[in-house]
């Protein structure tokens, strides 16, 4: 079953009013994509017999109760990052239970509304689809967003051992832990990463926001994401959102009910590049960088869930002392993403200042914010060429009338070496050429390109070769 697929619209745009030649901007988003079940009938008869086997022997060893609370459970949200991470959110929402038995575009939501599907099979979605987002791919490789046990039961089902990069429909078998709650009721919670499921075993215990496993996905999915889906103690399917549509039950099983657009920013980053999103099932390249050079071009991620038509973003890039960088407003055109995420680029100054920098969103009254580094040489440059390469600083410093700048390049190719004065202006270009590997070195007589001897003072220096950049600061005595 899934959820949505990726449908990038990397815009590479000027924003009309707002960006310059030197400055860029571009978008993706995911599409819900509902074309085939996630379990059939024939599977999901199996696995309730099966439940049903395991429930009859723990009731006849005492270890389940003959008869049922009847107080409803209430649910926590299950699923969070794993321990460490440190991001604002974690998920997306691409499905609800269909409470419209017929079919097929036959939809209702718990909230009237069509976020759900069914199939011309006759198949009704009967659980809530909940994504991993940003990066899902990336996320299950390394374990970083997990499925925990929304309220207390003991398990009573568990599935391991299944093939889980799946992208389609291929009728194979998930790996799920499915528990049993003190009111009767069953949650089944699918599609998880193979091999990461509890060490517990049919019997056990758990609590609530217990580890159950990794998101992932094995069983009929194209792409990570949890099936969580609730059964009450007559066999009757749960939907466990309240609303007005919902003719299922009539209350809330959720603790805290989450809104039904729950708009929030999961993730804001910065890259040195845009990230890419290849096909099902590969992972993302990231370009995730944190320590940046003076002169060199940042890259400003936002990633988003159910953001709505016209919400806005008000973004703001801070210097080290609190002054306001860059400013600007966003918002989307279209209705509802499930997922979206933006990005925004700038060359930083070549005297930016050095420093902790941040960049910050207000987005539906509350504040996002990511910080950054910003160093004269950078504090981790991102490729293992970067200790190949090396920028002197120039001598004599301070120097009147010439210095010598003297650099070292690992492999051939094209080089950038350039003049700013204290400003960030660019007065002079000392190389713009293709060179050989090795040491090289070139002369500044402390004139700019007209050939004028520019005034005393600070200046800096900067090469860029491949993905090395570098920048030193010099002084003209006058």
């Amino acid at each position: 079953m899934k959820l949505f697929i990726l449908h990038l619209l990397i815009l590479l745009l000027t924003l009309s009013l707002q960006l310059t030649a030197q400055e860029s901007m571009g978008f993706g988003a995911y599409e819900v994509n509902q074309d085939f079940p996630c379990l059939t009938d024939e599977k999901r008869v199996e696995i309730q017999a099966q439940i049903d086997e395991n429930v009859a022997r723990l009731q006849r060893e005492g270890r389940l109760p003959q008869q049922w609370s009847e107080d409803i459970v209430l649910f926590e949200w299950p699923v969070v990052g794993a321990p460490g991470q440190t991001d604002y959110g974690y998920h997306g929402v691409s499905n609800f239970v269909d409470l419209d038995e017929n079919f097929p575009n036959q939809l209702q939501d718990y909230n009237c509304g069509e976020r759900t599907y069914d199939l011309t099979s006759g198949y009704n979605h009967r659980g809530i689809d909940i994504f991993s987002w940003p990066f899902s791919w990336y996320r299950m490789d390394h374990d970083e967003v997990i499925i925990v046990a929304a309220a207390a039961g003991m398990i009573v089902l568990k599935s391991d051992g299944n093939y889980d990069r799946n992208c389609a429909f291929n009728n194979d078998n998930w790996n799920a832990v499915y528990v049993q709650h003190s009111d009767g009721s069953v949650t089944w919670y699918a599609h998880m990463k193979n091999g990461s499921l509890t060490s517990k075993i049919v019997g056990d215990s758990v609590d609530a926001g217990e580890f159950l496993g990794v998101v992932g996905s094995s069983g009929s999915s194209n792409g990570p994401h949890l099936h969580m889906e609730t059964w009450d103690a007559g066999g009757n399917l749960i939907e466990p959102y309240s609303g007005s549509c919902n003719n299922l039950n009539n209350d809330s099983w959720w603790n805290v009910q989450r809104p039904y657009f729950d708009s929030a920013i999961n993730r804001l980053m910065t890259h040195s590049a845009p990230p890419t999103f290849p096909a099902c099932p590969n992972q993302e390249v990231i370009n995730e960088k944190n320590d940046f050079v003076a002169g060199e071009r940042v890259y400003f991620g936002s990633y988003y869930r159910d953001q709505l038509e016209n919400q806005q973003s008000n973004h703001r890039i801070y210097r080290p002392d609190n002054s306001v960088f860059r400013n600007w407003n966003s918002a989307s055109d279209v209705a509802h993403y499930a997922a979206s995420w933006w990005w925004w680029s700038w060359e930083l100054p070549i005297n930016a200042a050095s420093g902790v920098w941040r960049y910050e969103i207000v987005y539906e009254n509350v504040t996002y914010s990511h910080e950054f580094n910003v160093g004269v040489t950078a504090i981790d440059e991102p490729t293992t060429l970067a200790d190949q390469y090396e920028l002197a600083q120039n001598y004599p410093n301070p120097f009147n009338p010439e210095t010598t700048i003297e650099y070292h390049l690992a492999k051939s190719g094209n080089v950038s070496l350039k003049i700013y004065n204290s400003l960030g202006q660019q007065i002079r270009t000392l190389v713009e050429v293709q060179q050989t590997a090795g040491r090289h070195s070139v002369k500044w007589d402390g004139r700019d390109a007209l050939g004028n001897i520019v005034p005393g003072g600070a200046y800096f220096y900067r090469i860029s070769s491949g993905n090395f950049v570098q920048t030193w600061k010099m002084t003209i005595l006058k």
